[in-house]
Formats: structure tokens, sequence, C-alpha cells
């Protein structure tokens, strides 16, 4: 099996949090497996308190943190 390239490794990497910022932005109950998957793709790259500016990970970030805000208050 051929080793993917760096371009469809981005590609895909991208792909995975626009998916995950659209579930968060649904407006849906969230399941805990959507939630422990967004946890991980944070935890995975490494994501932390300085995120690059306009990324699709610093959208997805910001996005569960409101998330859990709102939970936390509710």
């Amino acid at each position: 099996m051929a080793k993917a390239n760096m371009d469809l490794m981005h590609t895909l990497h991208r792909k995975q949090a626009d998916y995950l910022i659209e579930a968060l932005e649904s407006g849906e109950e969230l399941s805990s497996g959507t939630l422990a998957a967004i946890n991980a793709f944070l935890k995975n790259n490494e994501i932390q308190v300085d995120i690059i500016e306009n990324s699709p990970t610093q959208d997805l970030t910001h996005k569960f943190m409101k998330l859990v805000q709102e939970r936390r208050e509710a």
C-alpha cells in the first residue's frame, strides 16, 4: 500500500475538522461519542492555548469550549 502524500493528509485533516465544526453548529444534541471524537481530535493535534489564527482547528476549539460552557451554565 502506498503512503499518502502530505496534501492528502492536510485535506483529510481539514475535512475532519470541518465535519466536527458542522456537528457543533447543527444545534442538535451531540452524542457522547461525538464529543469524545472532538476531544480526541483536539488532544491528538496538541491543541492548547496558542492556536494558529483562522485555522479550522481553532474554530473547532472555540465552538467546543462554548458548548462546554453553555452546558455548565444549564
